[in-house]
């Protein structure tokens, strides 16, 4: 094909990885490939043992601590000046990967036939027969990453993926040159190559996976991934805010500024600050303190329509929505029926106060309970009456908490009772 393929390999230590990536790209059925080591800071040795087994290998130094972007976008950078041809393309790499002697000629093959920056089928180097990438896609809706993981037997291509992982994906360089670099400032390790993938798809490049080939990484060497179950305070906030972790709340918030539709942006960054919240409150010691709270929270929320109609209740009712008390949301019924509501209470209570029931059930003032001889409020709203007093004396003794526990067991008795009967 005769284009020149720069293939970067960001490195920091481990440099028997390096090494091995060095000698598979050397492998390679297509020439010619220029190799870019870009280190971010090696204390092993790398650069001085690099530069004397593989003088024809462009080793790149950088004065301060480089991360997977900073190292990248320097290797990408040189190769951009280096690069002496208009199809020439960069061929990003990570050092603990293993790729077969016909890599890169299959996706030079495939980036020409479907016009795209195009990655490789991702499997396991423990065991070659499980898929770890296949395609990956950006969930705006849930905030997700849904990983394509099973390729049907005669699939070639898939040709509608979001993103291309940052290792082992073949991407032309003019369309570097008109999308631009990787942005190292900004995502300084994870999510780097998210965001600058799902750059090159809204600029309109395509963006491909080759099932043709494959990339054998080594996963075990990943920094920190999500876990779940309960930590320590500081393995939380490592990943939560360790620029290690897949999880880095900050790198979110900013992928999603840049990139989510507007649509979901405020939806997806109040999703990041809960799960901050659920992760200190709910994962750590403090657990024990704040999950009562999270159960009434839960609760409260399963129980919304019920709490709504209450509030409407009180608003047309006023205060004679204590009378009811079958209308309270289920969660707080029994409490506030005994704070607050008045108990039932018999013909005989009645007869105390000098209290007629007949006049009461007429005026609407009481009900007549399902059980003979008990009855109810039915509103509070009884000041303009002329017995206001003596009602008010009888709503006391209902309301008394002890003397409504008493007559509520004693009515629920009789209402079981008749019941049976």
């Amino acid at each position: 094909m005769g284009f020149t393929v720069f293939a970067v390999i960001p490195v920091f230590n481990r440099l028997h990885f390096t090494r091995d990536c060095i000698q598979h790209l050397k492998a390679q059925s297509y020439q010619p490939i220029r190799i870019i080591v870009a280190d971010g800071g090696s204390t092993d040795g790398t650069v001085e043992t690099i530069r004397t087994e593989h003088p024809d290998v462009i080793v790149l130094t950088s004065a301060s601590e480089l991360w997977w972007a900073g190292s990248m976008e320097m290797g990408i950078n040189c190769a951009l000046n280096e690069s002496q041809g208009a199809e020439d393309c960069v061929l990003m790499m990570n050092n603990d990967t293993q790729i077969p002697p016909d890599y890169v000629e299959k996706l030079m093959l495939a980036a020409k036939t479907h016009d795209a920056a195009v990655g490789a089928l991702v499997v396991d180097s423990r065991d070659a027969t499980h898929v770890l990438d296949a395609g990956e896609y950006i969930d705006w809706a849930t905030y997700s990453f849904p990983v394509k993981s099973s390729v049907a037997i005669d699939e070639r291509f898939c040709d509608d993926v979001d993103v291309l992982p940052g290792r082992g994906s073949l991407v032309p360089l003019r369309m570097i040159r008109r999308a631009g670099n990787v942005d190292s400032s900004m995502f300084p390790h994870y999510l780097a190559d998210y965001e600058f993938f799902y750059r090159l798809k809204q600029h309109g490049f395509h963006l491909g996976v080759c099932y043709e080939t494959r990339i054998l990484a080594h996963i075990e060497e990943t920094g920190i991934v999500p876990t779940k179950g309960k930590l320590g305070f500081h393995s939380i906030w490592c990943e939560i805010f360790s620029r290690r972790s897949m999880s880095n709340v900050v790198d979110h918030w900013k992928f999603v500024g840049r990139h989510a539709p507007e649509q979901y942006r405020a939806r997806i960054r109040r999703r990041l600050i809960r799960r901050v919240i659920a992760d200190f409150t709910l994962r750590t010691p403090l657990r024990p303190f704040f999950l009562p709270m999270y159960w009434l929270l839960a609760a409260i929320k399963g129980q919304r329509s019920a709490f709504l109609l209450f509030s409407h209740s009180i608003r047309d009712q006023g205060i004679s929505v204590l009378c009811h008390p079958q209308n309270f949301p289920g969660l707080i019924r029994w409490p506030l029926y005994f704070v607050a509501a008045p108990g039932p209470f018999r013909r005989t209570d009645l007869a105390q106060y000098g209290l007629i029931v007949n006049e009461l059930l007429a005026q609407g003032i009481l009900r007549s309970l399902c059980t003979e001889g008990w009855y109810a409020f039915e509103t509070l709203n009884f000041s303009d009456k002329h017995n206001s007093s003596k009602l008010k004396r009888l709503f006391l003794s209902a309301w008394n908490p002890f003397r409504k526990l008493t007559n509520t067991l004693a009515w629920r008795r009789d209402l079981l009772n008749k019941t049976e009967a």
